[in-house]
């Protein structure tokens, strides 16, 4: 959904967000029945096995295992992951998942002549789990147990219905599987709860260690946690959805980003266009908006780039696709605008923009599919429906959130206030039916795979700090996936993912958190401004201010995706920055300004700056600058630092690495500095505040023979 309705759309519905999470439903599955039983009943640590270390690659599945009391380790303090499973271990795990799953009593009581194992058995045997080819008595123990004979006994511990197929690939040595076990593998494999091996093979005459039987169990009690497949989903984007619900500028494809960017023809003209550049200054700019349109919501399918083109203040627009191969452009759809869209097995859906209103509560949209240039619909929607829709396809459904309005109930019981919900929902392609998945209120999501990953409300109304996960086909168990700091427990936060790694844009604390895998949660990045979303490519991660504004309060910026270091303005980074190209801003009429007249402001001798006018405008701080290189070689300018003061006190900062920009000797550059006056610079006055302006240069020299003398700022002088 574009930001920009969301935030036309704030006063809508701020009043019944703000009261919302009094009275919301705390995101855990219905217990007493099914999957929903396996409640934790112990806590692993470190220390509860001595030959069991944290970085084990199967350490979460046997901390699972150990915490549902499925899984236990020996008397000496051991796990023994590399341990064979054998008959007798796996037919008392799945009496203990198949009792407590169904509600039934597990008489364990030994008989005389009894095995430790004997009483299990017996239970399994009573509810036909066991196989023909289980041996008898003591050699249960003795005799390890092949995968296809754990399929068996596994795939009988739950109903069909909990393990539903989240995993298209076909299994490559089905031959080898005996008759009696081949339906069970077939639907242990396509659940995702066993996997096969790299070949795509079962490996059923294969053997399962302890490490390994833990992951089973991990997958078969959190479907969340089940490994998926579905052969019909854009795979270009796989990795990146969260890009699309939470706005996307860039996309990579090979070396080139491809970049919306909105810049300044003149002093009153903003043209949105789409860039192509290597991130080093090499750059073309590949299409042009007409005045009043905008650019948004990049795409990749099939190695080629999407884009939507919209006609502000109207319900028109189009879909365009370019391919970076041979830099044809072309017109997939035309009429109204695409506010949202996704590819799901060579198909588009689409949430159209069908009805433009002056009041934003009366838009209208349309959900349905493009095909052959034609626009099909299937489904009306209000606005308040649709603030949160993001298509996502996955085995034969598009799945979304819809909002809707609900009655909450007071501390006593009575109805009190109501409120917008957002659910998650999906539209069954085959069947044409539309169908609600859940009535977990989520406040922020992405899907990856088959599974949801979302943030809540919880009972105390406070935003919840938990990052939860469900599976999309398996809605009615969610798992905890760990806890984020305190200071995202705030409104217009967003979550991503990137390779293993989770993250928490909190926008109103001005920081985002990472998670890995294991629930640790830390502070990764200081923003230092207002950021909405981010958006990550195969190598770079781009934070993201409310609009793609290159005068807004807060520049988009630019990090490697891994480190989070390295920042670079998104403009100066793509070549085509608002501080030295394009943009230029004027006083506002009888408006007071500063300059430095020919004083130079720079820190250092031989690299004049003069600031020709500083002044207030629409909620900035905006600072003019003229570089002139005056040392006796061409200088690479890489970084500027701007202070601000009033007397003698520092009053706002702004730290800016660029991609470096050449200045022979002589040369002359002129910048323009936007700093936020509400982000740092608070009360300042420019009518009566005594105001002076300080700029720290950064640059490499260049010269022949030597190699390049680097000239960086003290970092103690950057931040007060």
């Amino acid at each position: 959904m574009k930001k920009g309705f969301r935030i036309l759309a704030a006063v809508l519905v701020l009043c019944s967000l703000l009261s919302l999470p009094a009275y919301a439903v705390t995101p855990t599955a219905d217990t007493g029945s099914g999957l929903g039983v396996f409640e934790d009943v112990a806590q692993m640590t470190s220390y509860t096995f001595s030959d069991l270390e944290t970085g084990h690659w199967a350490y979460y599945g046997i901390k699972v295992s150990y915490d549902k009391g499925i899984l236990l380790g020996y008397q000496d303090g051991t796990y023994r992951p590399e341990n064979e499973v054998t008959w007798g271990q796996a037919i008392v795990i799945a009496a203990r998942i198949h009792a407590a799953y169904y509600g039934n009593a597990l008489n364990v009581q030994e008989r005389p002549g009894d095995y430790w194992y004997d009483p299990y058995y017996r239970y399994c045997a009573a509810k036909d789990m066991i196989p023909s080819s289980c041996p008898k008595g003591v050699n249960l123990d003795r005799i390890a147990i092949p995968r296809y004979a754990l399929a068996y006994i596994f795939s009988r511990t739950v109903d069909a219905e909990d393990m539903p197929t989240i995993s298209d690939r076909q299994i490559t040595d089905l031959d080898t599987i005996p008759a009696e076990y081949l339906d069970s593998v077939k639907l242990m494999y396509s659940s995702g709860v066993m996997n096969g091996w790299k070949d795509y093979s079962f490996g059923g005459n294969r053997v399962t260690t302890r490490a390994q039987i833990a992951m089973v169990i991990a997958r078969l009690l959190q479907p969340a946690d089940r490994v998926g497949h579905d052969s019909k989903i854009n795979s270009d984007m796989a990795a990146f959805e969260a890009n699309l619900e939470n706005d996307s500028p860039a996309v990579q494809v090979g070396s080139s980003y491809y970049c919306v960017y909105k810049y300044y023809e003149d002093t009153s003209t903003q043209l949105y266009a789409l860039y192509r550049t290597d991130g080093n200054n090499n750059i073309s700019r590949i299409y042009t908006c007409k005045s009043g349109e905008r650019l948004d919501n990049l795409s990749l399918y099939n190695g080629k780039v999407y884009f939507c083109v919209s006609t502000m203040g109207t319900a028109d627009g189009k879909l365009m696709c370019l391919d970076p191969q041979s830099g044809k452009m072309t017109t997939v759809y035309t009429g109204n605008a695409v506010e949202a869209y996704c590819f799901y097995d060579g198909g588009i859906y689409a949430l159209m923009f069908t009805g433009y209103a002056e009041q934003v509560a009366d838009y209208k949209f349309t959900f349905g599919t493009i095909s052959g240039g034609e626009f099909i619909g299937v489904r009306d929607f209000d606005y308040k429906d649709v603030m949160y829709f993001q298509p996502y396809g996955w085995n034969g459904c598009i799945y979304f959130k819809l909002t809707s309005e609900i009655t909450l109930k007071k501390p006593d019981g009575t109805d009190g206030d109501t409120a917008l919900a957002s659910n998650l929902w999906c539209y069954d392609i085959a069947r044409g039916e539309f169908i609600k998945l859940s009535d977990i209120n989520i406040n922020t999501s992405f899907f990856d795979g088959h599974v949801m990953y979302f943030m809540a409300y919880d009972d105390e109304g406070n935003y919840d700090l938990n990052l939860y996960a469900m599976s999309v086909q398996a809605p009615a168990v969610v798992k905890t996936v760990g806890t984020f700091p305190a200071q995202t427990g705030v409104r217009y936060r967003s979550i991503y993912k990137f390779e293993d790694t989770f993250y928490c844009l909190s926008s109103f604390n001005r920081n985002l958190y990472s998670m890995d895998k294991s629930g640790s949660s830390r502070l990764a990045l200081m923003c230092g401004g207002v950021y909405d979303s981010l958006c990550f490519t195969d190598d770079k991660a781009i934070l993201i201010p409310n609009t793609l504004a290159t005068s807004n309060v807060n520049e988009i910026k630019v990090y490697n995706a891994k480190s989070l270091s390295s920042r670079a303005l998104y403009g100066d980074w793509m070549g085509e920055s608002c501080y030295y190209r394009g943009a230029r801003f004027v006083p506002d009429d009888g408006q007071p300004y500063y300059t430095s007249g020919d004083e130079s402001v720079s820190t250092i001798s031989d690299i004049s700056i003069t600031v020709p006018q500083a002044f207030e405008r629409d909620g900035d701080f905006i600072v003019r600058a003229k570089v002139v290189n005056n040392m006796a070689a061409t200088i690479d300018f890489r970084m500027y630092v701007v202070k601000v003061y009033c007397g003698n006190e520092l009053v706002a900062y702004d730290v800016n690495k660029m991609v470096s920009m050449e200045m022979k000797q002589h040369d002359i550059q002129t910048f323009t500095f936007v700093i936020g006056k509400q982000d740092v610079l608070g009360s300042i006055d420019m009518t009566r505040d005594d105001i002076t302006i300080e700029i720290v240069p950064t640059y490499t020299v260049n010269v022949e023979d030597t190699g390049d003398n680097v000239k960086e700022p003290d970092p103690g002088e950057i931040l007060p």
